[in-house]
């Protein structure tokens, strides 16, 4: 086997466990049918000059996931590019050769398995499989299997750690294949989503929090969760957002010696009669108006 490597000293925080021979023949005693055996595991970050090449293949299958940055990888006769949140299957004894790009090097998680896989390998070689449209807690989720895979070996070589990620691996292969159901799998209580954010919003009330910020604070894309608020709430996150900070701004009014203009800024409009405005459109009366209102009350 024809086998290139061009870097030797590996890469600034990566992470590899290579199985030892003894505990290999030790998984192929397992139990479980139909295994799935894993043989290496590692992260390579910003692995700038990465590049193998094996005209003969490996022994085992390999999975890469590409997780920022780019590379690119030869195989079947074509050269494929790999971009964040991609996947690439090259099964074992099938030539191939990869690497990263020079400028924006890819990092990546990787794993080399072997087993008896009823055709799931079969069903994912050879082309990239993009998370790309996933929600953000879906690749989190995809993620989380790799490091327990990782973590579990990193602890022991247990006849039930080997087991267990035996299974492991076949989850996480059939979470890449079956990508709908499992992003259907896997959505969090809708009613927890929406306390989550209402008391992000809350904390945040003097700031101005945008729909971006919320959805990365709380793992989704924007689309989704405005999607599910809308859902549960019949508004919109920003609409609910801005009422409660307007709510804010009558507690201030009422009980504080702030200055409207002081409120304005406090609260994150930094044009004071956009704050008038929202005011009068949401309470039904100016700043000013209310205020009086109260004070006289009181």
């Amino acid at each position: 086997m024809n086998k290139k490597i061009s870097i030797s000293e590996g890469f600034k925080g990566e992470k590899a466990i290579i199985l030892p021979m003894d505990i290999l023949h030790m998984q192929a005693l397992l139990p479980s049918k139909n295994k799935l055996l894993v043989t290496h595991i590692g992260y390579y970050p910003e692995a700038r000059h990465h590049f193998r090449s094996r005209d003969q293949g490996c022994k085992e299958h390999i999975l890469i996931y590409c997780s920022d940055g780019m590379g690119w990888i030869t195989h079947e006769g074509r050269t494929v590019h790999l971009s964040a949140d991609t996947y690439y299957l090259i099964p074992a004894g099938e030539a191939h050769s990869y690497g990263s790009r020079e400028v924006n090097p890819w990092s990546i998680y990787w794993l080399h398995f072997t087993g008896d896989d009823r055709g799931l390998v079969q069903s994912l070689k050879g082309k990239p499989l993009a998370l790309k449209n996933a929600p953000p807690y879906t690749k989190k989720h995809s993620l989380d299997l790799f490091h327990n895979i990782y973590e579990n070996l990193k602890a022991g070589y247990q006849v039930e750690t080997l087991d267990y990620i035996s299974f492991t691996l076949l989850y996480f292969l059939a979470s890449l294949k079956y990508q709908e159901q499992y992003h259907r799998h896997d959505q969090p209580d809708s009613d927890s989503l929406i306390k989550k954010c209402i008391a992000i919003m809350k904390e945040n009330l003097e700031k101005k929090l945008t729909l971006q910020e919320l959805s990365m604070l709380v793992g989704y894309s924007s689309s989704h969760l405005t999607r599910l608020f809308t859902e549960r709430t019949n508004v919109s996150p920003m609409t609910y957002y801005n009422r409660i900070r307007l709510e804010q701004a009558c507690q201030y009014l009422r009980y504080s010696s702030y200055k409207i203009k002081e409120i304005a800024f406090k609260l994150g409009y930094f044009d004071p009669y956009h704050f008038s405005r929202s005011f009068n459109k949401e309470i039904g009366s100016t700043p000013k108006s209310y205020r009086q209102k109260y004070n006289t009350d009181i």
